[in-house]
């Protein structure tokens, strides 16, 4: 039987690598049961990562054109850096000065593409998106904003959020050793994965409307490409994630694509209408 220290270490408290806009937490487990079965598993889109926490497949290839979170990935995981950065973060006080600090970095030594790829540039990315504001990575103002203060009891404290995102590094760095990292455009990523019986592919790109705020932004003609490419798979399983939209439902009709609709919450806790798309006959039975 597995005790609760195991399960602390395989089960991150905090869910996502990075808290990112507009992420699954809520409902990743949902696109594990979906891909249950495949033995490979591509995700073009990574995003804060939050699924993988529940994709089961022997292979997993996380890819993602934001250079910051696929290098945070790969410095967690890495077998004498990911203790390190562990105990780094956690001595780390909460702070605005180590915020601040932490900012400048990211908007300006690590600004560029070819240096977003040490140690110290995790390190600072790490600090500047769990220090800071909640649910802005990934988007175009994620390196800006000051240190959250609690001056009253009521609602959630920054600081214990901060540390529940660093205890979790142990359970996260064992979940990412699990995957092979790529930074590529999505459309060349879909490119290299091969339409087979037990590949999976998740799909979850920036949604029309609010994902307008992500730093790598995803056009109409861009949306209507990627439906024209998830078509075209009719062996290995799909599943994409949106925002129930009029030009989702025209890109992804209910006649070729099996809808599975659930209510989500939004970053002002609002209320979304919210569906996975998989194409093919699906026997994992969800809400």
């Amino acid at each position: 039987m597995v005790g609760a220290k195991q399960r602390s270490m395989n089960t991150p408290k905090i869910t996502t690598l990075a808290p990112w806009f507009g992420s699954n937490r809520t409902n990743a487990h949902k696109v594990g049961e979906l891909l249950g079965d495949c033995r490979w598993v591509g995700i073009p889109f990574a995003g804060g990562m939050a699924e993988l926490v529940h994709v089961k497949a022997s292979t997993i290839v996380v890819n993602d054109l934001h250079r910051h979170i696929i290098n945070l990935a790969r410095v967690c995981s890495h077998k004498s850096w990911g203790p390190k950065f562990y105990r780094e973060v956690k001595r780390l006080a909460f702070h605005p000065d180590i915020l601040n600090a932490s900012q400048w970095l990211m908007k300006h030594t690590y600004r560029e593409p070819q240096v977003c790829k040490d140690y110290y540039c995790a390190l600072a990315y790490f600090v500047s998106q769990w220090m800071g504001r909640s649910g802005k990575s990934g988007i175009d103002d994620e390196f800006n904003g000051g240190l959250s203060i609690r001056w009253k009891a009521n609602g959630g404290d920054s600081n214990t959020r901060y540390r529940s995102a660093v205890s979790s590094l142990v359970a996260w760095r064992r979940i990412l050793q699990r995957c092979t990292f790529t930074v590529m455009d999505c459309f060349d990523f879909l490119g290299k994965c091969i339409d087979v019986d037990r590949n999976g592919i998740y799909c979850d790109p920036p949604f029309p409307g609010p994902g307008e705020k992500h730093r790598h932004k995803f056009s109409e003609d861009d949306h209507r490409r990627l439906a024209e490419t998830l078509s075209s798979y009719t062996r290995a399983r799909v599943v994409c994630r949106f925002y129930d939209h009029p030009l989702i439902r025209e890109l992804y009709p209910e006649s070729k694509w099996n809808w599975r609709r659930f209510t989500s919450r939004t970053q002002a806790n609002d209320d979304r209408d919210e569906v996975l798309l998989v194409n093919g006959r699906v026997q994992v039975k969800l809400f």
